[in-house]
């Protein structure tokens, strides 16, 4: 082998390729590249084996657990990350050993540029104007991704001329329709998930009872009276789902939607338990270490169980205010929502219930039921099924949540409206 440093080239055997031929400039593609392809490699690890809601700096509630779970986390099955994982090996052969002597090897790298350039684009609209959410590690590959494709085309553009980019430029193009396409319009991944046997739902009583209602979860082992617990919709209703959730938790904001278009396509079908479990702290010392603390968390959750305590009825309307309640929850939102609670509830009435033992207790109990669930998987927000049945996450839409839960719960006919 042999430099030609006038012409910029390296030769092979008589065989010229002019891309990277410059150290600095390769060494650089490499380094980014192998420690793109070393990210990738463990996020695909961690999607694998599931444990993709304690990801350092991301949360437990939502975050890069949605993004890696969610819809545009495959291409017909298979991880996104697996496909840059290839990406970025390809990338790192190219540059390395007897291929530096293909003839094509400048139009892959090329070719390569074009490719980690549009899916960075493509992935950072996706995740910011259509998912809207953060997950720090696909922002930094992503960034990567961007500046590897730099180098590469502007080595492109400066040493073989913009001429050379227009056929990789299409065969780039056509591969990110190829991805976009079957996202879009492909078999989507399943982005919840649900543990436990079949519920069993009660045949619809024949009269109201004067009873306190008892109902069980996961085979008894969680049991409430439901004159006792937070609720939305009727104690009374057919069915009762158990909802852990944070009222600083996207994803639990999402659920609330969902849960409230199933009790309207189902009126007077299902009563839910709303039962606040913070993700801080303060009032949750149990958190994996992995999992940031959640502004306000606490706080909120003892104003919602302050207002139940002294107002029942007062509940679900405080309930679906906190849920609205614009994040992050800074000291001024907190202020506002501890003046709706006196509103809704009475001034007297909320500073009587904070200081009751008995919500704290209440909230002491509800992280300790949510921590037990989270051996099978961190994600916040849960939501249990009569009986036994568990569901982890959330599902890609309203519509899905929906048809989940009728296939799950038995449900074929809605209720009509009642006569006005």
């Amino acid at each position: 082998m042999r430099l030609d440093r006038s012409a910029g080239e390296v030769k092979h055997g008589g065989m010229n390729f002019r891309l990277l031929s410059k150290p600095r400039t390769c060494w650089s593609v490499r380094i980014l590249g192998g420690a793109a392809l070393v990210v990738c490699l463990w996020l695909l690890s961690r999607k694998w084996s599931g444990e993709i809601t304690s990801l350092a700096g991301c949360g437990g509630e939502g975050g890069c657990s949605q993004v890696m779970g969610g819809r545009w986390s495959e291409w017909f099955h298979l991880p996104v990350t697996l496909l840059a994982a290839l990406c970025y090996a390809g990338l790192l052969i190219l540059t390395l050993g007897p291929l530096r002597r293909w003839g094509g090897r400048d139009a892959a790298l090329t070719l390569a540029g074009v490719v980690l350039a549009g899916a960075a684009l493509y992935f950072l609209t996706v995740l910011y104007a259509v998912e809207r959410r953060h997950c720090p590690w696909c922002l930094g590959l992503h960034f990567t991704g961007l500046a590897v494709a730099g180098l590469l085309l502007a080595e492109t553009v400066g040493t073989l001329g913009k001429a050379a980019l227009w056929r990789p430029g299409l065969i780039g193009a056509g591969a990110l329709v190829l991805l976009g396409a079957g996202q879009i319009w492909g078999p989507r991944p399943q982005t919840w998930l649900l543990t436990g046997g079949s519920a069993v739902v009660p045949e619809p009583a024949a009269a109201a009872s004067a009873m306190p209602r008892e109902v069980r979860f996961l085979d008894g082992q969680l049991v409430y009276h439901t004159n006792r617990v937070p609720m939305t919709g009727s104690p009374e209703a057919r069915i009762i789902l158990l909802e852990f959730f944070d009222y600083t938790c996207n994803s639990c904001r999402t659920l609330a939607g969902d849960l409230k278009e199933l009790q309207k396509k189902w009126p007077g079908t299902f009563g839910i338990i709303a039962l606040p479990s913070p993700l801080n702290r303060a009032c949750n010392p149990d958190l994996k270490p992995q999992i940031q603390d959640h502004t306000g968390a606490c706080e909120l959750a003892k104003l919602a169980l302050a207002v139940w305590k002294a107002k029942p009825a007062a509940f679900p309307e405080y309930h679906d205010y906190l849920i609205a309640l614009p994040l992050p929850a800074t000291p001024e939102r907190l202020a506002g929502a501890r003046r709706q609670a006196a509103a809704v509830a009475g001034e007297a009435a909320v500073v009587a219930a904070l200081s009751d033992p008995s919500v704290t207790q209440l909230l002491s109990e509800n992280v300790t039921a949510y921590r037990r669930l989270t051996t099978q998987s961190i994600v916040m927000p849960k939501l249990l099924l009569p009986t036994s049945g568990v569901m982890h996450g959330l599902a890609q839409d309203t519509a899905a949540f929906i048809r989940i839960m009728e296939t799950q719960l038995k449900l074929t006919t809605p209720a009509a409206p009642a006569a006005k």
